[in-house]
């Protein structure tokens, strides 16, 4: 009696070319969530930047409003 006869070879190897199958494709998907975060960590990156430079322009907008009324509040009195 042999211990792995050629059926029960057959079938390992099939059960292995599905278990590589199976890991090159769980590998390529886990690349690309891997590139996807990258990019979702750039464009979090550069919208912090662009929410930064909005906050400063929007403060500076407010600085000469503020003069602008002062400057008018001055002339009524």
């Amino acid at each position: 009696m042999e211990l792995l006869n050629e059926d029960k070879i057959g079938e390992l190897e099939q059960k292995i070319d599905i278990l590589i199958t199976s890991y090159k494709g769980i590998k390529e998907e886990h690349e690309k969530l891997l590139m996807r975060a990258k990019e979702l960590e750039t464009e979090n990156t550069d919208l912090k930047s662009r929410m930064a430079n909005v906050r400063a322009e929007r403060e500076l907008l407010i600085e000469k409003v503020t003069k602008i009324i002062e400057k008018v509040e001055q002339v009524e009195v």
